[in-house]
């Protein structure tokens, strides 16, 4: 079950999603993002960084695949990912911890340009570009701030992962991952 929030959230993630702009989601729009990330943060592509987020970002989409393509047509419809995404990260369950975690991990250590094993607000802010959000270096800021769970300045894989599972449940209007991807 979703609200208007939810569901305008679940819709500009799509579109975020579906690089090709066709309407549906497949391992070619997958595979996209994981490329203009790579390249929008200069990791080359034959690095064990790059491998590593290539085969997250794989492991991703089959599990994603799986769980949301419930009519077996090789694409995710607007519809089959609002439903599937709903319940995958509400519930969390086995796919979520098996490939989102991972996955995220291996982006982290591309955006960890100083491999101190934490987020940056500089990182942040280059990961935002890198992910052609809409937001500005202000609203990048205050977001930022206000993933930082425990205000220590910097950004762990747990307080992201909070950040984006609250993206795809959450119902509150003021909850910092809403603006993962620009204002609503």
């Amino acid at each position: 079950m979703t609200n208007d929030l939810l569901d305008r959230k679940l819709e500009r993630s799509f579109n975020r999603l579906d690089a090709d702009g066709n309407g549906v989601i497949d391992a070619k729009d997958i595979f996209a993002l994981g490329a203009r990330m790579l390249t929008a943060l200069s990791e080359p592509e034959d690095s064990p960084k790059a491998d590593a987020v290539i085969q997250g970002i794989a492991n991703f989409w089959q599990d994603l695949f799986t769980e949301l393509d419930t009519d077996r047509d090789s694409v995710v419809t607007p519809e089959e990912y609002k439903v599937g995404m709903t319940r995958l990260y509400q519930q969390g369950g086995p796919a979520y911890d098996r490939s989102l975690r991972p996955m995220m991990q291996a982006i982290l250590t591309v955006v960890d340009t100083d491999n101190d094993g934490r987020i940056s607000p500089e990182e942040f802010h280059r990961a935002q570009e890198a992910f052609d959000t809409e937001l500005s270096p202000d609203e990048a800021e205050a977001l930022f701030r206000r993933i930082d769970a425990d205000g220590d300045g910097t950004l762990t894989v747990d307080e992201l992962l909070d950040a984006v599972r609250e993206y795809y449940t959450g119902s509150d209007q003021d909850a910092p991952g809403n603006l993962f991807f620009g204002e609503l």
